[in-house]
């Protein structure tokens, strides 16, 4: 409201159709992603991100940046591929249910991921505080010694999401918390880097460029899901 008053452009991204973001705003997207069920939001989530990723090719695309080309290309790839992808990912259910297992008794519970990981880190963690009442926590990979790698304790579940260019930076704070003898869970799309002794459970997700971390919070809202129907 104070934006639109002070003449600053405001764009929405909704679901509900005429609701009141959409009729406060000049100019914005309905998600179409269909009916949130549940108070914990992950298909509108996931929507959101796609909308974005498009707004951002829209932009470099009419400013005719010749510099991103390649990575526009790489980005409109990534997005024709993630719904079949994401179908994928959603047959992991029976294995997140396996992960949730070993973690139901949990009283808390850390969430680490860097780069666009690292938002994925926060929105998982979140995701699995609404809906299972564990206190769940997400930070950056770069920041374990800083907060999480002191409350580990024998069994503490710490789940990693070890993508992309960092796989080997997560990697290495992967064998740092089994070290400390937490339970580690690693979602990843290198699956090849990752070794027995590395991790309790390995979930494998396929490599997406761009939208690879998209991909990864799947895996997280399942969990949520499980660990909420154990408890």
């Amino acid at each position: 409201i104070t934006a639109g008053r002070n003449n600053v452009p405001v764009f929405s991204e909704v679901n509900t159709v005429d609701s009141n973001i959409a009729r406060l705003t000049k100019i914005g997207v309905y998600l179409n992603a269909g009916r949130e069920t549940a108070v914990a939001s992950t298909k509108a989530f996931t929507s959101q991100v796609v909308v974005l990723g498009l707004v951002a090719l829209w932009f470099a695309q009419n400013r005719n940046a010749v510099e991103t080309s390649v990575k526009r290309e790489k980005m409109v790839s990534a997005l024709q591929r993630i719904g079949p992808l994401a179908g994928t990912v959603l047959n992991l259910r029976e294995k997140m249910h396996e992960v949730a297992t070993s973690m139901v008794h949990a009283t808390s519970l850390f969430v680490l991921g860097k780069g666009l990981g690292e938002s994925v880190a926060f929105e998982g963690a979140l995701k699995i505080k609404e809906v299972t009442e564990i206190h769940a926590e997400g930070f950056p990979g770069g920041a374990l010694k800083h907060g999480p790698f002191a409350l580990i304790d024998n069994g503490t579940p710490i789940i990693l999401l070890v993508l992309d260019e960092y796989s080997s930076l997560m990697l290495v704070a992967a064998r740092e918390v089994k070290a400390r003898h937490a339970r580690t869970g690693v979602i990843t799309n290198k699956a090849s880097l990752i070794s027995a002794a590395d991790a309790d459970d390995v979930v494998v997700i396929p490599s997406a460029d761009h939208m690879a971390a998209l991909l990864a919070v799947i895996p997280l809202q399942l969990l949520a899901y499980e660990l909420a129907v154990l408890r």
